[in-house]
């Protein structure tokens, strides 16, 4: 069931937590569950003053509901809608937000300096075990991007001649919007891993395999679902909300994805 509400930025986040805890791997979990030992109970304001509660069950089961606590949270916290944001993506860590008073924390005080355990659980939710795989992308010439017995193939190297070939200014104004380099890893039909690199922040353009730039996100993604979310048959939040992608890293880029793919796609013909 879906944790995320309209009109809060949270619920993308929440919604990542929530892939992240329940994806762990069984003995991770376990694992976790032991570490955290707590029912979190976040109470979240967003920009019009309201709120919203989610809640963090890390003590037996390991599930995160929106709403609040059906038993007694061991803490609540109290945050803004964009404070919570910073916490998700690492900007600002729980004790940092705490001593400037950016969180308010009832119950057990010690469960708070644990948050950001919570939280980078969720941002490094295991990708496939096939991604070892990708390293074979180097093999790629350096001209071309495309790679036999991907659809999605055909895709980046469309996107790649819709960035080349983009006039200078819409070239800007995209890197100005997205302000990212996305790494993508596809896995075909037969279960094999192709990582393609989209960099959209500094020297824009499309490669095979990782780059030196260093991704701000990381998108994992099955070969037919990546082609429908170029050609606009599905998009990006609703990917995620179905388990049809898989985010690490700055969550928030997600959302730009569609943007992307919407500003490259008359070049592109997708």
């Amino acid at each position: 069931m879906s944790v995320n509400v309209p009109g809060f930025k949270s619920g993308p986040v929440f919604e990542q937590i929530k892939a992240g805890i329940e994806g762990l791997p069984e003995a991770e979990k376990k694992k976790t569950l032991k570490q955290v030992n707590g029912v979190f109970e976040l109470v979240v304001k967003n920009a019009e003053g309201k709120e919203q509660s989610w809640t963090l069950e890390l003590k037996n089961q390991g599930k995160v509901t929106a709403g609040k606590s059906e038993g007694k949270p061991d803490i609540v916290i109290n945050v803004s809608d964009d404070t919570f944001q910073d916490l998700a993506s690492g900007k600002l860590n729980g004790q940092k937000a705490f001593m400037s008073g950016k969180l308010k924390v009832k119950g057990n005080m010690m469960l708070a300096t644990r948050l950001d355990t919570v939280l980078k659980a969720a941002k490094n939710a295991p990708k496939p075990a096939a991604a070892a795989a990708a390293p074979a992308a180097a093999a790629a010439p350096a001209a071309g991007v495309e790679v036999p017995g991907f659809q999605s193939s055909a895709i980046f190297s469309q996107i790649k001649a819709g960035v080349e070939g983009a006039p200078q200014q819409q070239r800007e104004a995209v890197a100005k919007k997205a302000k990212a380099v996305f790494q993508f890893d596809v896995k075909n039909s037969e279960g094999k891993v192709q990582t393609w690199t989209l960099n959209l922040k500094d020297n824009l353009g499309v490669a095979t395999g990782t780059t030196g730039a260093k991704p701000d996100i990381t998108i994992s993604i099955a070969d037919k679902d990546f082609v429908d979310l170029s050609q606009g048959k599905l998009n990006g939040q609703k990917a995620f909300m179905q388990g049809k992608l898989k985010i690490k890293g700055n969550m928030m880029l997600a959302t730009k994805l569609d943007a992307v793919m919407k500003d490259f796609r008359p070049q592109a013909k997708l």
